[in-house]
């Protein structure tokens, strides 16, 4: 089939039949997350990040710092020197139809083809043809959240960019301050406030370049004094911390008054969150106002609400009628509290009609921050949530502006809206940006950027040219380069693992967020639940491992806080096989279960166990539930992301570990030689990131070695003993998957920021021979053949006829030796392969001087 018709068919299956989840964390749809109620205060997958932490209860800033800086610093030199043969480019696989999320938009005032966008943690994009192409413009910064774009009123090729993510999220997402571009983006210059983390806001004074105003909301995860609004009158050489509202609270917004630039308004939001707490309200939604440029402030009361604790706060301020401000509260149940109207620059309030808006924020409203007028009309007034909700006069009832989330023309969540020179509306969401030219009537997805965050990524046997993925907020998609911007969403909700049985093409399956694990028996068309046996309250990752046994796909494991076995074939019916492997509740649920699963390709039954509290366990035998051994000595007390047998060796099995520390580093790749009774680190020269998995490429008897960070992936040719940054084009963003694919000799990365890349390994090492051939090979050629896959036979074609007696040898993926034939005085020849069990294996033909090898999927 076609790669088109597969998309094709593949959209139109999921179109039709497959259950919708994309709800994700919008838990008023019927979602659940097996938390306790405190968990209202996250989002549902911010606790993954949040756990990745233990056991620390505050991330360590410093440490992430170093460790960026390590990675830019050795990825310079890595250029310069050009070692280690590391340095081909990546390639972007897809999707860019799908998008991510968007925190802000800037449109130039002169030329409307021009816009710039900031993803939440996608760096700054640029298109000058109205959205057909975009270019990345801060690709070599190590910091990639971005809080606001503004272009200086004065000279719109003066763009303004505050990183760190204002909605506050998940760790590491935070920046370094304020930079500047001169030139539309080529050039940038650093202007400082780094110790604030989060950009809010940046506002310049319309006739004076040289004074700016910034607000921001600090460090999340602690309190300090680095928070509130800034202001510099030397164009960004010193500043001033001009309003502070206290230790735990930053300003959410800020409005410069467009008929006098002396008056501003800036209004307060209360947000710590770290393992221990997640504050979203508290006495510092307040409004400010000062109409002497900053100088001075005054909290505003006049009918604002002045006691209590409430949550996030916004304003939109009118450009046609002086002293008009809006303000909206989020109140202390993530809902909207109210919104209030002053006509007299804030003396007074007034409360509008919020009927109808009672769910608008999802049970989130900490997530959206911004509401907005209509230039021509400063009583329409749009408030955005999970949906964009409009009111068209003083008078009217609120109404939804956009078409429901569910229905997928427009994505859930949104966090920018800006009209254009045109009148054209730009709204920006967790799916991308779209565009309305009259007025909402229609719509148009308008960018294709690669920037999907993806959890997870998987080959599929039966399909090679295919790479599958499960990503945030836009569950399980499929496609390649051919169809960048073509990939079909295959199921719902926040995606995570796929797996494929080797002997059934048409057995698909799939996992949404908390270990949600469906089966598909006809290709996608049809799904069941496949999670039957795991009880409900057991404590699950957000990213719940599970696997098939490479020994016999009838058998499957899964991981709870105890691990739970399938041998009931394709519809698992699972059964417990361990007791809790977790160090119990010792602190919150979300910190105590199990976060990596792997068996041995070489030993059946060898199962190792990796938990978000640092514990690894072994057992030799799965179905004795008393076999399991503890072999965390010897490794850090960190979460444990990912744990691989090793496919050469059956006693040695690797381990990767998250988390960081101030002032010391963590080694986060070890190895044992004995199953782990005893360890070996092997950070050597990484840089001191978080490890999110590590890759052992098969056939190379574990000298060819890949990891995944919070900063990219790094390879070693020598076992871990000396690593490289893989690439010369991904920026540091983070990657928590990496997969083989086999039959293109490509390494496979889920990226957070940049979709699905994948990496020739032919630039570093060729194709693995078998691993049961021995011996020199003189000459290597490629074998061509076809069907590719296949079912019943293979054609196998020479480019040359061989020498008499020449061998054709057939292996398995582990280079088992599974036929020998001699080969005819042909050719070309046909083989029969009906017979074999589905999977990939590798052709050889040998003469005397010369080798052809070549790999076929049989299905």
């Amino acid at each position: 089939m076609l790669l088109c018709d597969l998309l094709l068919f593949l959209t139109c299956q999921y179109r039709a039949a497959a259950p919708d989840h994309t709800g994700g964390p919008h838990l008023p749809k019927g979602e659940h997350t097996n938390q306790p109620p405190d968990e209202a205060t996250y989002k549902p997958w911010e606790g993954w990040f949040l756990a990745r932490h233990w056991p620390d209860r505050v991330p360590s800033i410093e440490g992430y710092a170093r460790g960026m800086a390590q990675a830019r610093q050795q990825a310079l030199a890595q250029m310069q020197q050009r070692s280690g043969g590391f340095g081909a480019p990546w390639r972007v696989e897809g999707p860019g139809n799908l998008g991510a999320r968007i925190n802000c938009i800037a449109v130039h005032p002169d030329d409307e083809n021009i816009l710039y966008v900031g993803f939440s943690n996608g760096g700054v994009w640029k298109t000058t043809d109205g959205g057909a192409t975009w270019t990345p413009l801060m690709e070599d910064h190590t910091w990639q959240a971005v809080g606001d774009i503004t272009l200086d009123p004065s000279d719109p090729e003066t763009v303004y960019v505050g990183l760190g993510d204002p909605n506050i999220t998940f760790y590491p997402m935070i920046g370094d301050g304020v930079w500047r571009s001169t030139d539309g983006g080529q050039t940038w210059q650093h202007l400082g406030l780094a110790e604030t983390a989060i950009v809010t806001r940046i506002v310049v004074h319309p006739t004076d370049p040289q004074t700016l105003f910034v607000a921001t909301m600090g460090l999340p995860f602690e309190r300090n004094a680095h928070r509130g609004l800034y202001r510099s009158t030397d164009g960004g050489q010193t500043w001033q911390q001009v309003l502070f509202v206290s230790d735990q609270a930053g300003i959410s917004d800020l409005e410069m008054d467009p008929f006098n630039p002396d008056i501003l308004f800036a209004s307060g939001w209360d947000r710590i969150r770290n393992n221990e707490e997640s504050i979203i309200a508290g006495p510092g939604a307040r409004v400010w106002r000062s109409t002497d440029g900053g100088d001075t402030w005054q909290a505003l009361a006049g009918g604002l609400p002045t006691t209590g604790n409430l949550g996030r706060t916004t304003m939109a301020i009118s450009r046609t009628t002086p002293g008009k401000l809006y303000v909206r509260y989020v109140g202390s149940n993530a809902q909207v509290h109210g919104i209030y109207l002053t006509t007299d620059y804030g003396d007074t309030w007034q409360s509008i009609s919020v009927a109808g808006l009672e769910n608008a924020l999802g049970g989130f409203g900490w997530y959206f921050g911004h509401m907005e007028l209509h230039p021509d009309n400063d009583d329409h007034i749009y408030i955005l949530g999970v949906d964009l909700w409009e009111r068209l006069s003083a008078n009217a009832a609120w109404q939804e502006a956009t078409p429901p989330w569910w229905e997928y023309d427009i994505h859930a969540d949104k966090h920018d809206l800006v009209f254009g020179p045109s009148g054209a509306m730009y709204l920006a969401t967790d799916g991308g940006l779209y565009k309305t030219p009259d007025g909402g009537q229609t719509w148009e997805d308008l960018e294709n950027i690669p920037a999907t965050q993806f959890y997870r990524v998987a080959w599929s046997p039966h399909q090679p040219d295919l790479y599958y993925g499960g990503a945030q907020d836009n569950g399980i998609t499929a496609g390649n380069h051919l169809a960048l911007n073509d990939w079909p969403r295959l199921y719902g909700g926040d995606g995570f693992q796929v797996r494929f049985r080797p002997d059934e093409p048409s057995v698909i399956y799939v996992e949404t967020q908390n270990g949600n694990v469906s089966v598909s028996q006809d290709g996608g068309q049809n799904w069941e639940p496949a999670t039957s046996g795991i009880p409900s309250g057991d404590r699950q990752n957000w990213n719940t491992p599970y696997i098939l046994s490479p020994h016999d796909p009838d058998v499957m494991y899964y991981g709870t806080y105890r691990v739970f076995r399938s041998d009931a074939g394709v519809v698992p019916q699972w059964y417990a096989i361990s007791t809790d492997l977790t160090d119990g509740v010792v602190t919150h649920p979300r910190n105590h279960n199990i976060t990596a699963l792997s068996e041995s390709p070489l030993v059946e039954g060898l199962l190792y166990v990796g938990t978000s509290d640092g514990n690894v366990w072994r057992t030799d035998d799965p179905l004795d539930p008393n076999a399991w051994t503890n072999v965390s000595a010897g490794l850090p007390e960190r979460y444990v992301t990912e744990v691989k047998a090793s496919p050469a060796f059956p006693d040695r099995v690797y381990v990767t570990h998250s988390g960081y520390r101030d002032n010391e580093f963590i080694p986060r790749v070890h190895r044992s030689d004995d199953r782990g009774a005893t360890w070996v680190d092997l950070s050597s020269n990484l840089p001191d990131l978080a490890l999110n998995d590590v890759l052992i490429l098969p056939g190379y008897q574990d000298s060819v070695l890949f990891v995944a960070s919070d900063g990219g992936v790094y390879g070693s040719t020598t076992g871990g003993a000396e690593w490289f940054r893989v690439g010369d084009n991904l920026p540091f963003v983070p990657v928590f998957d990496l997969e083989y694919d086999p039959v293109n000799h490509r390494l496979i990365a889920a990226t957070f920021a940049r979709s699905i890349q994948t990496w020739p390994l032919d630039s570093l090492v060729p194709p693995p021979l078998p691993t049961a051939i021995s011996g020199p090979v003189a000459e290597a050629g490629t074998l061509r053949l076809w069907p590719n896959p296949a079912r019943d036979q293979v054609w196998i074609a020479l480019p040359q006829m061989p020498p008499a007696g020449a061998r054709l040898q057939l292996y398995d993926l582990q280079g088992r030796l599974m036929e020998t034939h001699t080969w005819p005085a042909a050719a070309q020849w046909q083989l029969p392969v009906s017979h074999l069990p589905k999977g990939i294996y590798l052709l050889q033909v040998q003469g005397r001087e010369k080798t052809w090898q070549g790999r076929v999927v049989i299905e």
